[in-house]
């Protein structure tokens, strides 16, 4: 799997494209600059067949109306945060809300899998940030990576005071994320990459978990 990453916005959020193989790619927290994403997909010369959003928050999903209105396709996003991410509630300055409830909204759940060209995608339920906040593990062929959006960061985490945030579901979730292989690396919403080991060892907010 080929990955590009994208700072987009204001906040300069993460955007992953992932070229899953066979001219198929997945788009991943499209959270603003729809040109550039799309400029990236026509020069790497693959198309979407997905857009997964790891939490509704606006700095992450502004672009969809966008890239919508040139590829059609399935937008996956946990139930949790689908019931505020395309109201007035998840307005942000700067940011172009996302109006309308896309066509092809698709349901996350805990567990769930999806295939994608060559890549699985295991989805992984880390609410705390927002009610519906998640994770996907990503598989294809040696390549094993966490994108943890909003949940786990370098040496940080996301914050717990907006609404719908729960600092003790934020914590079980920090949990369940350091009791992954401490190798496999971490491509956070924000920040640089890093992986469940270093953050095991340096995130103060990893540091003071009970983890035994």
């Amino acid at each position: 799997m080929k990955l590009l990453t994208l700072e987009t916005g204001a906040y300069q959020a993460n955007c992953y494209v992932c070229d899953c193989g066979d001219g198929v790619a997945v788009i991943i927290d499209p959270g603003d600059d729809a040109g550039r994403i799309r400029a990236a997909l026509l020069e790497a010369k693959v198309t979407p067949e997905a857009i997964l959003l790891t939490h509704g928050h606006l700095d992450h999903i502004s672009a969809l109306t966008e890239l919508l209105a040139v590829w059609s396709v399935p937008v996956y996003l946990a139930a949790g945060d689908a019931r505020f991410a395309f109201t007035a509630q998840n307005e942000i300055p700067c940011y172009q809300p996302v109006g309308m409830v896309p066509e092809k909204l698709k349901d996350l759940t805990d567990g769930q899998t999806l295939m994608f060209g060559s890549a699985t995608v295991t989805v992984l339920a880390t609410p705390g940030h927002s009610p519906g906040s998640v994770c996907f593990q990503v598989k294809d062929g040696e390549t094993d990576v966490l994108f943890s959006g909003d949940t786990l960061f370098a040496g940080s985490i996301g914050r717990t005071d907006f609404p719908g945030g729960d600092n003790a579901a934020m914590g079980k979730s920090l949990r369940r994320l350091a009791a992954l292989p401490p190798a496999l690396p971490v491509y956070p919403g924000h920040g640089p990459a890093t992986s469940i080991g270093r953050e095991c060892r340096v995130n103060p907010f990893l540091q003071v978990l009970d983890l035994a």
